[in-house]
């Protein structure tokens, strides 16, 4: 059964209309909650799952429980053994038996059947499906008795070397061929002691152990080792993309894989003082990386004087759109509003500050009590949002103090003033003792704080998420009490048990924390 109820899903030029017609109010890219019920057939979202037999629960993408379940008409099993009970549990509901072949009237008909287009009721009983059993097996083998195996064994070790004549050259010759047609388009000319020979855009010529080409496909990696070297930096696919975005809408000095002393950054913008780093979720987990791996590298460009980026793979993936719309504005290709020229007003809509989260913060929705917002043309083109302090961030709820919990402007819009005219209007009418917030070092250097008028605090160890498939989760999600409820050892740890499972953390650079007193 599925566990999970609801889901955000963003509609792509196909799903647009489908999710229109179930009555969603929605627009290409842009995040929509929906239940899980209505999710497309071939959709890969993760879902939380519970089998039917056994009852283990797990996470899976939707379309394989949908492919398990025969199109949601049958029971969920987990495993081979737990299908083995779906389908004596069917054939018991269907037919009275275990097994199928355990019916009179199924036997009846097969037999029937088989007297009909065969005239007997079995085939080994029809004397041409005889002989061109005995033809085959000769042709294969060289016996027309298939059972005898020694003969047949002889046969192939005299014939072809081997014991069996699928792994004669000939068959290998077949197979290989079918591999480098299948990926010459991606430079595999030829296949030799189980290495991948192939040609690169740059004529390097290398070879590839089989397991390394594989994923490297699979991962959208650059595949030659000579311009993607084995242990060095994989350049995917999507850093490609993020390189080319930046050098198609910035007009200044690029730099890629720029080294400093023993650092090197992906993209530097030399004349900006700015940097980007793409973070696939593999490549980028524990098993790969140091835990302050993505925090060592943003304390050393601040040292330097260059402000770093980090780019998570899945952000790049499942909110390209807002990432985009964050490039721009840190190159200043925003659309510009003057803050003066917005009405401010308070939100009471929880739908309308929900969606607007959704659409234009990487972090989305968070709920909260105050919510202020900028209006240009009676359209909300910045919002911030306030609350009590909150508990999973290690903090007490105290009287008189606030956590500003959100802050961002519209797509591709920079409100200039926007941040000071919306905490101004927060410190007048609410009058707080005092606001913390905390400020994402994978985007933040505090700068827009430090305006506000906040200080600096202290700066938080890295943050810590579990990878699966292409995304990250936030560790809450997997408390210790909450895995032991689903049948973990109590004695080990969460990261133990994780472990176990073969799900891996992924660090970030930290937070940095700020608190502003009101005097």
């Amino acid at each position: 059964m599925i566990l999970t109820k609801t889901l955000i899903v963003r509609p792509n030029s196909k799903t647009l209309k489908y999710y229109k017609d179930l009555g969603y109010e929605c627009s290409t890219y842009t995040k929509i909650e929906i239940l899980i019920e209505h999710l497309t057939q071939g959709s890969h979202q993760i879902i939380d799952v519970k089998c039917d037999f056994c009852g283990e629960e797990k996470k899976l993408d939707y379309n394989s429980y949908w492919r398990n379940t025969k199109h949601l008409t049958v029971p969920y099993s987990c495993s081979e053994k737990c299908g083995l009970n779906k389908r004596e549990v069917t054939n018991l509901e269907k037919y009275g038996v275990k097994n199928v072949f355990e019916n009179t009237e199924i036997k009846e008909k097969i037999k029937q059947s088989h007297i009909k287009n065969i005239g007997v009721d079995h085939p080994s009983k029809n004397i041409d499906i005889q002989k061109n059993a005995k033809n085959t097996n000769l042709e294969k083998y060289g016996d027309k008795n298939y059972r005898n195996v020694k003969k047949m064994i002889q046969t192939n070790l005299e014939k072809y070397g081997v014991k069996n004549s699928f792994q004669s050259p000939e068959s290998f010759q077949s197979k290989k061929n079918k591999i480098i047609e299948k990926y010459k388009d991606n430079g595999l000319i030829d296949i030799k002691d189980k290495k991948y020979i192939l040609k690169c855009d740059k004529d390097h010529l290398v070879e590839l152990d089989k397991t390394i080409f594989h994923n490297r496909m699979i991962l959208k990696t650059i595949l030659c080792t000579e311009c993607n070297p084995i242990g060095d930096y994989h350049k995917s696919g999507m850093e490609t993309e993020m390189y080319d975005f930046i050098k198609s809408v910035y007009v200044g000095k690029i730099e890629p894989n720029k080294k400093f002393s023993y650092q090197e950054l992906d993209v530097y913008l030399p004349n900006l003082n700015l940097a980007f780093e793409f973070n696939g979720v593999y490549w980028h987990n524990e098993l790969n990386k140091n835990n302050d791996y993505h925090f060592k590298k943003t304390e050393f460009c601040e040292d330097i004087g260059i402000k770093l980026i980090h780019i998570f793979e899945d952000n790049w993936i499942y909110d390209k759109d807002i990432v985009i719309s964050r490039i721009l504005n840190l190159l200043g290709k925003s659309e510009k509003i003057m803050a003066r020229k917005c009405e401010i007003k308070e939100i009471t809509d929880n739908k309308l500050s929900k969606n607007f989260l959704e659409k234009n913060h990487l972090q989305g929705f968070v709920g909260s009590q105050i919510k202020i917002g900028l209006f240009y043309n009676e359209i909300l083109v910045s919002l911030m949002t306030f609350g009590s302090k909150r508990k999973a961030m290690g903090q007490k709820s105290i009287d008189g103090s606030y956590e500003m919990l959100r802050f961002c402007n519209k797509l591709n819009i920079n409100v200039i003033g926007g941040a000071s005219r919306l905490f101004k209007y927060f410190i007048e009418h609410y009058k707080p003792k005092e606001v913390i917030s905390y400020a994402d070092r994978s985007w933040s250097s505090g700068d827009l704080y430090e305006k506000l008028g906040f200080k600096l605090i202290h700066k938080t160890k890295p943050n810590y998420y579990y990878v699966i498939g292409q995304k990250r989760y936030h560790r809450f999600n997997f408390r210790k009490d909450k895995l032991i409820k689903e049948g973990a050892d109590p004695n080990k740890t969460e990261h133990e048990i994780m472990l176990e499972k073969g799900i891996y953390r992924i660090y970030d650079s930290g937070n940095l924390k700020y608190s502003f007193i009101n005097s």
